[in-house]
């Protein structure tokens, strides 16, 4: 743990909405960062998403359809370094929160748009959730078995994915801040963070004119794959010579070293028989339960998993030594609610503050301003 916080002393307004928005700021506020999440009179529900994303913020709610909701924006504006919002395109140019305009009152400002599609495309215009751009990226299209639909991932995959690039634009942006003196614009579109992950799917089209298709659990271009045991299911990834001998020898089937072995020079012939080689292996494995099988691949130094249920990984030994589920105060202030913990060290109090009630610091927020007559037309104090 680290006190104070990569960010301590940066102030965070956060105009945001779902998952990507309040996932950036959410790691903005692990580092230190006073985050002000900036609610509209109709706020997100509060839920197990929200305690997961929004602890240890402040929440002051403001009405930006009105001139005293915009005057104690602005005045927040002028005392910021960093504006990050996952609201769609036009929407902040709309309620007087866009670029052009904050960057009259604070040159400063380190602004970091979250879109579906970001500017200059002709999409600018489309709303997009999380299954959008997994549709439009290729993941679906890639996740699934061969004969079957494509399918959805199992978690919000572009939403925080695009979160974690927004975190990385901000420290990026204010890095540059510290070189230049001045503030910058970054406009992150969902879609782009997601097909950074394509990895070689645009090389397989465009150089090696190939097409690349679902195939369920394997992995594609090596030899990887999921397997059923007698009581579930078990992920084996040999993909050294060394490891697939560890495969041959835990079967008892010396014959599969014919494609692939520590004496082929690197020649590996696999993935051209997949179908007699995965059915060895699931013979084997079937006759196994989980734990035995993976227990005697790992013995022999073959990389393998059980593939575990979300109540697995509650109890599974590394999580709880790594403290990987921590737990908040609820807004309530009586229970607690467990959520995920951030793989970086984080403030001390990072897991001590509960997420705001809704509009609960509008009161004292507007007086750090300077500001009287803190209600009124604009302001909702909960």
């Amino acid at each position: 743990m680290v006190s104070p916080g990569a960010l301590d002393g940066i102030r965070v307004l956060g105009v945001e909405h779902f998952i990507s928005g309040p996932f950036c700021t959410q790691i903005l506020a692990d580092q230190g960062a006073d985050v002000i999440k900036v609610e509209s009179p109709h706020h997100d529900q509060r839920n197990g998403y929200f305690h997961t994303l929004n602890r240890n913020k402040r929440s002051i709610i403001l009405d930006l359809r009105t001139d005293r909701g915009r005057q104690i924006m602005r005045a927040l504006v002028a005392t910021a370094d960093v504006l990050v919002t996952n609201f769609g395109a036009g929407v902040p140019d709309k309620l007087g929160f866009g670029y052009s305009e904050l960057r009259e009152i604070n040159p400063r400002l380190v602004y970091v748009h979250i879109t579906g599609f970001g500017r200059d495309t002709p999409y600018e215009d489309r709303p997009a959730f999380d299954g959008v751009i997994q549709a439009m990226s290729g993941l679906m299209h890639l996740t699934g078995e061969p004969d079957g639909p494509p399918m959805l991932g199992g978690i919000f995959i572009p939403d925080h994915l695009a979160g974690l690039y927004a975190a990385l634009a901000t420290s990026f942006g204010l890095q540059r801040r510290a070189l230049t003196g001045e503030g910058s614009f970054t406009d992150l579109a969902m879609l782009d963070c997601l097909m950074s992950f394509q990895a070689s799917s645009f090389q397989e089209v465009l150089n090696w004119h190939e097409s690349p298709q679902r195939i369920g659990s394997r992995v594609r271009g090596s030899f990887a794959s999921t397997y059923q045991a007698s009581d579930g299911y078990l992920y084996l990834a040999p993909l050294t010579a060394k490891m697939w001998e560890g495969v041959a020898a835990v079967i008892g089937q010396p014959w599969i070293l014919e494609y692939f072995s520590t004496g082929s020079n690197g020649v590996d012939t696999r993935l051209e028989h997949r179908q007699p080689l995965d059915a060895a292996i699931e013979t084997w494995t079937r006759a196994h339960t989980v734990a035995e099988a993976t227990a005697a691949m790992q013995a022999a130094g073959v990389a393998a998993s059980p593939i575990l249920s979300i109540e697995d990984i509650v109890a599974d030994p590394h999580v709880q030594a790594r403290r990987l589920i921590r737990q908040v105060p609820d807004i309530n202030g009586v229970d607690s609610v467990y959520v995920p913990a951030s793989p970086l060290p984080v403030i001390d109090k990072a897991y001590d503050i509960a997420p705001p009630d809704a509009g609960e610091d509008t009161e004292a927020i507007i007086a750090e301003l300077g500001l009287a007559d803190s209600t009124g037309p604009g302001v909702t104090v909960d």
